[in-house]
């Protein structure tokens, strides 16, 4: 792949995921390639219910993204996609599991629906399916394959956040649109998310020092809470020392 295609990848992801993106400059540079081309498949698979209203077309969509995942996966020849690319150096290169990106892609055909989902059972579902999934590939990505107790209890706990987090910042846009995802009873959560800060923190203390570049960004979510509201936006610099502090401490 050439180098200018990897460079307009990793812009790409900045510009659009960019808290996953700051996390990723504390990885080597090879596993640093790897979460972006995640991060870019990620957002390409996510992009579609943002922009595709028609349910027949969206579906075309995802089915193509499927297939062409999976033939990665089998060996195959990637399609002509700058993040399908990417993708197939990472899987050489990294243990990814095929089954976390069929989460992402099952999970995320919930976007097209327009009401909200009828519990806070079924949003953690899909968190767990979307960032969730996301989260348990960037450790892969980062070479670390442990399924254990505190790093799954720590995707579980601090992906809920981090994704909820995210929903509640984007709401007014949404609802603008005439969606949304949330329960009716999480959209005045931000009590919720500042008290489970300590059991994040908690968690993330078992993770090893490798895992940050894959889950760092998570330490970015008391700054978005803010003191009362939720910040629609942080300053970069601010985003930068949180995870600088992060990275040294090991204080997600």
């Amino acid at each position: 792949m050439p180098t200018a295609s990897s460079n307009d990848l990793d812009t790409l992801v900045r510009r659009v995921d960019e808290d996953r993106w700051l996390a990723s400059r504390f990885a080597p540079a090879d596993v640093r390639a790897r979460l972006i081309a995640l991060y870019a498949v990620n957002y390409e698979i996510a992009h579609i219910g943002e922009t595709v209203r028609e349910p027949g077309l969206a579906e075309i969509r995802s089915h193509w993204w499927r297939e062409a995942i999976d033939e990665i996966f089998e060996g195959r020849s990637p399609r002509p996609h700058p993040a399908l690319l990417a993708l197939e150096r990472a899987v050489d290169a990294a243990p990814l599991s095929a089954a976390h990106f069929h989460q992402i892609l099952d999970a995320r055909r919930l976007d097209l629906e327009a009401l909200p989902f009828k519990s806070e059972t079924d949003l953690a579902d899909y968190i767990d399916g979307t960032a969730g999934a996301l989260m348990r590939l960037a450790l892969e990505a980062s070479g670390i394959v442990d399924g254990s107790a505190p790093v799954e209890s720590f995707v579980r706990t601090a992906g809920f956040r981090w994704a909820l987090t995210g929903m509640l910042r984007s709401e007014p846009i949404w609802r603008a649109r005439g969606r949304t995802l949330l329960p009716a009873g999480v959209r005045s959560a931000f009590a919720t998310l500042k008290a489970g800060a300590e059991s994040s923190r908690q968690f993330a203390g078992s993770l090893p020092t490798a895992a940050f570049p894959a889950l760092g960004y998570v330490a970015l979510v008391p700054a978005y809470l803010g003191h009362d509201k939720i910040r629609a936006s942080v300053p970069l610099l601010e985003r930068q020392v949180r995870l600088i502090f992060a990275s040294a401490t090991g204080r997600y």
